[in-house]
């Protein structure tokens, strides 16, 4: 297995893990915090659902600006999203477009430099695995909320 493979097995999965955390809340409490400065499973899910589509990390420019006006639009929009089964869909819709970017890159393109508006240095590799990281850090506090329920 390559490196291209190895990342769009470990990202299916976990998305997949994800939403079996999510399904394994009582239906009723997708909405629910356990404070209210914490986040709910469910806008956990719109994150990881719709994040792709407005940060697409296959692009070509090797760079990710930080647009508020963006960023607040989006917020907006993924709460519009409130069923689960949407939610997987387009995580999944979304989870796809990423698979055929990082298969058509090049392992060597991986270690290429890329720029985020956030303090340190990265590489194509960690945004090309951001997704995965992102929905795994998500199955653990929606596991965590699941607990406190």
């Amino acid at each position: 297995m390559n490196a291209q493979e190895l990342l769009v097995h470990l990202t299916e999965k976990q998305v997949n893990s994800l939403f079996e955390a999510a399904r394994n809340l009582p239906a009723d409490k997708l909405d629910w915090k356990p404070s209210e400065k914490s986040r709910s499973a469910l806008d956990q899910l719109q994150e990881c659902a719709t994040a792709l589509a407005q940060f697409s990390p296959a692009s070509g420019e090797r760079k990710m600006d930080f647009d508020e006006e963006k960023m607040a639009k989006w917020m907006e929009e993924r709460q519009k999203i409130t069923s689960i089964d949407e939610l997987e869909a387009t995580c999944k819709a979304q989870t796809a477009k990423l698979v055929a970017g990082i298969r058509a890159t090049p392992e060597a393109a991986f270690d290429e430099p890329f720029q985020l508006p956030f303090p340190g240095e990265y590489k194509l590799a960690d945004v090309l695995a951001y997704h995965y990281w992102n929905c795994g850090y998500h199955e653990g506090q929606i596991n965590y909320i699941g607990m406190l329920l």
